[in-house]
């Protein structure tokens, strides 16, 4: 697999925690906010960008392992294709 499979891949797997993560904040009836505040971020715009993908922002492992506690799901489930 060259550079540019590898870079493909990755944001296929970061497309899909963030759309994995707002699928089961939506379920669970938490906000952009409130889903931020209980992993200890200040607001909820980190978040919204990370969820949507805007200027590459995305999730890190702990942000994960957070949002996995938070929302009562295996973390496995976040790298799940939609």
């Amino acid at each position: 697999m060259d550079n540019k499979d590898l870079e493909l891949y990755s944001e296929e797997i970061l497309d899909n925690v963030s759309k994995n993560v707002k699928k089961y904040r939506v379920l669970r009836g938490m906000t952009q906010m409130d889903l931020a505040l209980e992993i200890g971020m200040n607001g909820g715009a980190y978040l919204g960008r990370a969820e949507l993908r805007i200027k590459n922002h995305h999730f890190n492992i702990k942000h994960i392992a957070k949002i996995s506690k938070v929302l009562d799901v295996d973390i496995c489930e976040f790298f799940k294709d939609i």
